[in-house]
C-alpha cells in the first residue's frame, strides 16, 4: 500500500499561547499550581516535608492561604504551626464531603477580594482628582468605594492597604490544601474531590482570562489501594514525594506512573539512590520541571540527574 501525502496549509492548526501553570515562582521551586501526592508509611517524613515546601513558597512570596483537611493536625501542630493557618481553615473530619465546598467558598472569598481590589486601584485617581477639584463624589458611579478611601485615624483619603502583597503584583492569591491521611474517608474518592482536582487549576476565576486556582496536596501511606487515592485524581499529579516501599507491587506501579521519558527500571534506580540512605529521605519527582535537570530529587535540595550510564 502508497500513501500520498498532499498539504493544505489553510487548515494549519494555530497553537494558543498560555501556560497551565500560570503562577511565578522562585526557580528552585516547582510550578504551581499543582496536585502533589507524597507516599510513605507512616511516621516518616511526609507531614515534615509538605510543610517545608509550603513554607518555602511563603517565603518567597507565592502562597498566602492554606488549608488543612487531617483527623490528626493537633499531633502535629508542632510542624504545621510555621505556615500560619487560620483556624478556620482546619478541617478534621474525612467523611465530611461538604469540604469541598468549604475549599471553593474560600477561592471565591479570594477572588472577590482580589477583583474589589483591582476595582479600587483602578477607581483611586479619578475619585481623588474629582476630590481636589472640589467635587466630592457622593453619588455617582464611585458610591460603593469612596468610604473604602477614607482613613478615620488620619481623617484623609488614601489608597487603602492591600490584603496580600501579591496584588500590587497583579495576580490574585495562592491558595493551597493539605489532606492528610483521608484514605479511607467519605471524601477521598466522592465525586466533588475528584471534581476538584480535575478543576484545580480553573476554580474561582477572575474573568479576565486567569483564576484563583487551588493546589492540593495529599499525604498517604500507599500510593494504590482499595480506599486509596481514586485513579482518576491519582491521573491528575504534577509532582509526588516518594518513600522507601519494601512492596514491590505498589512500587512497579509507581515507577510506570512517574518514570516518564526513563525506563521504570531506571526510575527504581533512582529512587533508590534518592532513599537508601535514611528512611526519611524521599525521591521528589517534579512531571513538569522548570529545567530537564529539575525532574527528580533526592528530598528537595539534591538534584539526581540521569544520563546514559545511570544516576549522576
Amino acid at each position: 500500500m502508497k500513501i500520498e501525502k498532499k498539504n493544505e496549509p489553510k487548515a494549519k492548526i494555530q497553537l494558543i499561547t498560555g501556560n497551565a501553570f500560570r503562577i511565578e515562582t522562585a526557580p528552585h521551586l516547582p510550578k504551581l499550581h499543582q496536585v502533589c501526592v507524597s507516599v510513605a508509611k507512616r511516621g516518616s517524613f511526609k507531614t515534615t516535608a509538605i510543610s517545608n515546601l509550603l513554607r518555602m513558597y511563603k517565603e518567597t512570596g507565592t502562597m498566602e492561604r492554606i488549608c488543612i483537611l487531617s483527623p490528626t493536625f493537633h499531633s502535629n501542630i508542632k510542624i504545621l504551626e510555621q505556615l500560619n493557618i487560620r483556624p478556620e481553615d482546619i478541617w478534621d473530619d474525612i467523611d465530611d464531603t461538604s469540604v469541598v465546598d468549604k475549599i471553593r467558598s474560600i477561592c471565591d472569598e479570594e477572588r472577590d477580594d482580589f477583583i474589589r481590589y483591582k476595582k479600587l486601584k483602578a477607581n483611586y485617581d479619578k475619585i481623588m482628582n474629582q476630590i481636589d477639584d472640589g467635587l466630592l463624589p457622593m453619588t455617582g458611579e464611585y458610591d460603593d468605594y469612596l468610604m473604602d478611601y477614607y482613613d478615620v485615624s488620619r481623617n484623609t483619603f488614601r489608597m487603602p492597604e492591600p490584603k496580600y502583597k501579591c496584588y500590587l503584583q497583579g495576580r490574585p492569591p495562592v491558595v493551597s490544601v493539605i489532606m492528610d491521611d483521608v484514605s479511607g474517608g467519605a471524601i477521598c474518592n466522592s465525586k466533588a474531590l475528584v471534581k476538584l482536582v480535575k478543576t484545580h487549576r480553573h476554580i474561582a476565576p477572575t474573568y479576565d482570562g486567569g483564576a484563583v486556582g487551588v493546589s492540593l496536596y495529599f499525604l498517604v501511606q500507599t500510593y494504590k489501594a482499595q480506599n486509596g487515592l481514586n485513579k482518576s485524581i491519582r491521573s491528575q499529579i504534577t509532582t509526588a514525594l516518594i518513600g522507601r516501599s519494601r512492596c514491590a507491587d505498589e512500587m512497579k506501579v509507581i515507577a510506570e506512573s512517574f518514570a516518564g521519558e526513563i525506563s521504570p527500571e531506571t526510575f527504581l534506580s533512582v529512587h533508590h539512590e534518592a532513599t537508601k540512605d535514611s528512611p526519611h529521605d524521599f525521591l521528589f519527582v517534579d512531571l513538569h520541571p522548570k529545567q530537564p535537570y529539575q525532574q527528580f530529587r533526592k528530598n528537595f535540595d539534591q538534584y539526581l540527574i540521569v544520563n546514559e550510564n545511570g544516576v549522576k
